[in-house]
């Protein structure tokens, strides 16, 4: 197993990076791999002085996972409801607690104010044969398998509000998924046919591109937004979780939003197939697409990647 990591704070902030990376190869214990990114443009500032960020509530998440999940055996199970899967929901619960308690004093923060992070963490189970992929938030674990590229969990973000708000089909939804995807943020990308959308038709031709800077007129939040994220509420988020064979030859990519919106599917596809060190690739490639101001899929965000070849 060979582990490759790059991280790039955002143009906007660059004195600091909101994402937290950990990275536990094992040594004899399961391996252990999460990206954390901390929500940007929430903050608070203590008595104390001090100023809290999305860096101090990725840091802390990141903090309490090392304490909670480190220690699984080489042969832990991924299989549903079995210990991993608690200890790691319980990991992710305690993670929640302090940042919702301890750092932003529970609702004694106004909610605009109160930091938070998403994340995706993947526990590498059953002696390296499978991985039990849980999931916070909109950012990304994929599978590169056989040459096909395969997304872990599903992104909590502005489509997904809509499918829970019954404003939206499953189906609809991940067609503007793939078309958001594959939109390279200058040629326009093929999309046919209608959605519906609220109980009204609309042409995909249009409607694609209210998700990526939102419509209020329908509903639409922008697409920097999350339903789901750590510390933020009273209430515990629930994971998503997925799990999934793995052999040898296989990559494991975890990343922030900073990467997959600057990025199209096959840019990430073609960065794990070629490069010698695939995740300093795709990071300097989404960094360099961060700056494109003539790319409308640009996204001056920070950039967290952990590649995992097997």
């Amino acid at each position: 197993m060979t582990v490759y990591q790059f991280q790039q704070a955002s143009s906007e902030h660059p004195d600091r990076c909101e994402d937290a990376i950990l990275v536990s190869p094992g040594n004899g214990k399961a391996p252990v791999f999460a990206v954390i990114d901390g929500m940007g443009g929430h903050q608070h500032q203590l008595a104390s002085g001090e100023l809290l960020t999305g860096r101090e509530a990725a840091q802390a998440i990141r903090n309490v996972l090392i304490e909670d999940l480190e220690h699984f055996p080489a042969s832990a199970s991924a299989a549903p409801g079995d210990e991993t899967e608690q200890r790691v929901i319980a990991g992710l619960t305690r993670a929640h607690q302090h940042v919702y308690n301890d750092l932003n004093g529970g609702d004694g923060v106004p909610l605009r104010n109160r930091i938070g992070a998403v994340l995706t963490a993947v526990v590498v189970c059953e002696n390296g044969g499978r991985l039990l992929v849980t999931q916070i938030g909109d950012s990304r674990g994929y599978l590169l398998t056989d040459g096909e590229l395969i997304q872990l969990c599903q992104d909590e973000d502005n489509i997904e509000y809509l499918v829970r708000q019954h404003g939206l089909s499953e189906a609809d939804a991940a067609r503007i998924s793939a078309i958001l995807n594959s939109y390279d943020g200058v040629n326009e990308p093929l999309a046919e046919g209608t959605i519906m959308l609220g109980g009204q038709k609309y042409d995909m031709y249009m409607a694609w591109r209210w998700f990526l800077v939102g419509n209020p007129a329908l509903n639409i939040p922008a697409s920097n937004v999350v339903i789901n994220a750590l510390g933020t509420s009273k209430i515990d988020p629930i994971a998503e979780k997925s799990r999934i064979e793995v052999s040898a030859g296989d990559k494991l990519c975890l990343c922030s939003d900073g990467l997959y919106k600057n990025l199209t599917d096959a840019e990430i596809l073609a960065g794990l197939q070629t490069s010698d060190d695939p995740a300093k690739a795709l990071g300097e490639a989404a960094w360099a697409r961060s700056q494109d101001r003539s790319n409308r899929r640009m996204d001056p965000d920070d950039i967290s990647v952990i590649v995992v070849t097997f």
